[in-house]
């Protein structure tokens, strides 16, 4: 059993918590069970996540350091009965996830119509702001391989998407009653660690006044023209 941390994760004893954490998700990405259908590849893992406990939290990590030089650190850990790889419960909020595929959030939005459109029906756009995956890392949240960079993804700073603000289009339904809702499947925000996509719910809301409503888009479109 390899009992040094810094070597299990294939960085130097001064790594930044960035590169320990891109070094983990890309160890993750080559021996997680999930995705490596090798004998080696659980055990592999179970040391990886051992070393990453450690190294990940900074009280550990000072601790592992302080003993290091005994080297036995995980092998006492191990032989106190404590599971390699069993992640605590109260991490740190700091301390990436385990790399396990994360469904992304639904989005809830609410869309004014009048009695018209809930009578016969309407196709109606509306803003909508969702976290989409970021382009550069494609979701992994490190560097592209293709960089020679090490570390987090500057561009979404490792957390895998980004916010963007788009105008989407929804069919509302004729007979449509006030309160009724709509899903658009898989357009809400996106998953974490290849999760799929949210939905967005749309909630109709029936204006009660034709008259009010119509006054109101006319003053809103002479303040936005």
């Amino acid at each position: 059993m390899n009992t040094d941390c810094y070597s299990i994760l294939g960085v130097p004893p001064a790594a930044t918590a960035e590169e320990i954490r891109a070094a983990y998700r890309r160890l993750a990405r080559q021996y997680h069970p999930d995705l490596n259908s090798g004998p080696e590849a659980e055990a592999r893992m179970k040391e990886i996540n051992e070393a990453y406990d450690t190294l990940s939290d900074p009280l550990r990590r000072r601790q592992y350091d302080i003993h290091k030089s005994n080297g036995d650190f995980l092998a006492n850990r191990a032989r106190r009965g404590q599971s390699p790889g069993r992640r605590r419960a109260t991490a740190s909020p700091a301390r990436t996830r385990p790399y396990v595929p994360q469904r992304g959030e639904d989005i809830e939005v609410a869309l004014l119509i009048t009695r018209r459109e809930a009578k016969h029906g309407a196709r109606k756009n509306f803003p909508v702001e969702r976290m989409e995956v970021c382009p550069r890392c494609r979701g992994t949240g490190i560097e592209p391989e293709e960089t020679l960079a090490v570390g987090q993804c500057w561009r979404c700073a490792g957390e895998q998407r980004l916010g963007r603000e788009l105008q989407l289009n929804a069919t509302i339904p004729a007979g449509v009653a006030d309160g009724g809702r709509l899903r658009l499947r898989g357009q809400g925000n996106a998953g974490l660690d290849g999760g799929s996509n949210g939905h967005i719910y749309i909630t109709a809301r029936v204006s009660k006044n034709t008259g009010f409503f119509r006054a109101l888009t006319f003053i809103l479109r002479h303040m936005i023209y």
